[in-house]
């Protein structure tokens, strides 16, 4: 199999397993990741189903994308736009249809870390592709460029996840302890699957 053959593997794959993530993060009700809070809390309170709501604020966010950053489109940017929300709304809706009644606090908190760890394999398959970044995380690289990198990538990436998740909580969506280690577990555990798992495969050319 060639390389181009795996990194479009590896990016379908990623993001099938992120929204399948963002799916089981939805049935903790602990909290998902930022931009996920803010879709849940918007499509919610104006009562669209999450996967519509998602393809069109990112439709939304594609056009500032387009004007701004056009060098960061690829594949990859149109399948994690349409897949991940239908993909979450897809698994909610199984578990929904099984007629369960909920789980204890003790199982949420399991399905948090299930649903970090898949988020994580998911996003480092996505990036490592590298075939198009989305919408949402083209936002921090953007707001770099404006500012003439004046405001570092982590910091804009704070600035862009803090406002998500404000704009979550005021449109009702949940905000809690599934929110915070989604932010803490993230960054380290795709860095370390880049390293180790998907590099080697993906990027052979890093390691020479």
């Amino acid at each position: 199999m060639s390389l181009i053959h795996k990194r479009i593997i590896g990016m379908l794959v990623g993001n099938l397993l992120l929204g399948i993530a963002i799916g089981i993060l939805r049935i903790a009700e602990l909290g998902t990741d930022p931009f996920a809070t803010m879709n849940l809390g918007v499509s919610s309170t104006i009562g669209l189903t999450f996967g519509f709501y998602s393809v069109i604020f990112n439709l939304l966010l594609f056009v500032f994308l387009f004007i701004n950053s056009r060098e960061l489109i690829g594949f990859g940017t149109f399948i994690n736009m349409f897949l991940l929300g239908y993909t979450a709304d897809l698994i909610v809706y199984g578990y929904e249809t099984l007629a369960l009644n909920g789980f204890d606090l003790g199982v949420r908190f399991i399905l948090v870390f299930v649903g970090v760890f898949i988020s994580s394999v998911g996003l480092s398959l996505y990036v490592t592709a590298n075939l198009g970044v989305s919408p949402y995380d083209a936002l921090p690289l953007i707001l770099q460029e404006l500012t003439n990198n004046r405001i570092p990538f982590g910091i804009a990436r704070l600035i862009v996840d803090a406002t998500a998740v404000v704009i979550g909580f005021l449109f009702g969506a949940v905000v809690g302890w599934g929110t915070l280690i989604v932010a803490v577990s993230l960054g380290p555990l795709v860095s370390v699957f880049n390293k180790y798992w998907f590099e080697p495969i993906l990027k052979p050319e890093v390691l020479k």
